[in-house]
């Protein structure tokens, strides 16, 4: 499923300091790790594998199906090359972005409580951000964190979210396990995906009007790799 294969240098859990466009020097005692990413010819999906983790993420989501099949047989080939002692955490996580026109119909698309102030700032005033976080305990040690907002051109909340050229709002939704120390036990850590996967779409669903579903239903992600 992932023939393109390529090796990448990390600083472990330090990222990168970058300022005023300069790469700063690893503070002493940091050792680089390696992470290896396996992908399809488009780059549509992409296996990443550290010492430490293992992620899956697409630009092209169809249904959660296939996604948690795609998990299922990653966990199993995990399990078969060296079987981690215990799991730390999974989660899933979605996210959804609008440009272009669509930024102006966001108080048409989502719940007043999750679009902030798009759309309730009036001329001559306008809104340069508005960014709202909640944390939801779903379950015994798990908890879903929900983010929304607007972003400034070369705005971003997070570097998992590419930052883009032009204005963009974004919903941001993650279901996890908050609480370590669990057996890697590959069907099992389905079971939690799928589980996971039907909550986050369960409150996409509710967040979100019809006017905003019929409008983007199969629409592909603009930006490779932003939808997880």
């Amino acid at each position: 499923r992932y023939p393109v294969r390529r090796r990448q240098i990390t600083a472990g859990v330090v990222p990168d300091v970058m300022v005023n466009g300069q790469q700063l020097q690893l503070p002493g005692g940091i050792t680089p790790g390696v992470a290896l990413a396996f992908s399809d010819p488009k780059s549509a999906w992409q296996v990443t594998v550290t010492e430490t983790a293992v992620a899956l993420e697409t630009s092209e989501y169809s249904t959660r199906e296939d996604f948690c099949s795609r998990a299922a047989e990653i966990f199993a080939a995990i399990a078969t090359v060296v079987l981690p002692p215990v799991v730390d955490r999974v989660g899933i996580r979605y996210i959804d972005r609008l440009t272009g026109d669509a930024v102006a119909k966001v108080h048409e698309y989502v719940l007043p409580q999750i679009s902030g102030l798009v759309g309730s700032v009036a001329a001559p005033l306008s809104l340069h951000h508005s960014f709202t976080q909640s944390q939801i305990e779903i379950g015994d040690g798990e908890r879903m964190l929900v983010r929304s907002g607007l972003l400034p051109p070369g705005g971003a909340f997070d570097p998992a979210l590419p930052a883009t050229a032009v204005e963009s709002w974004v919903l941001d939704m993650d279901v996890f396990t908050w609480q370590a120390g669990f057996a890697f036990e590959p069907d099992e850590l389905t079971q939690r995906l799928r589980r996971y996967a039907e909550t986050v779409y369960a409150f996409f669903r509710f967040a979100t009007t019809e006017a905003f579903q019929d409008a983007h239903r199969g629409e592909p992600a603009p930006i490779a790799g932003e939808r997880r």
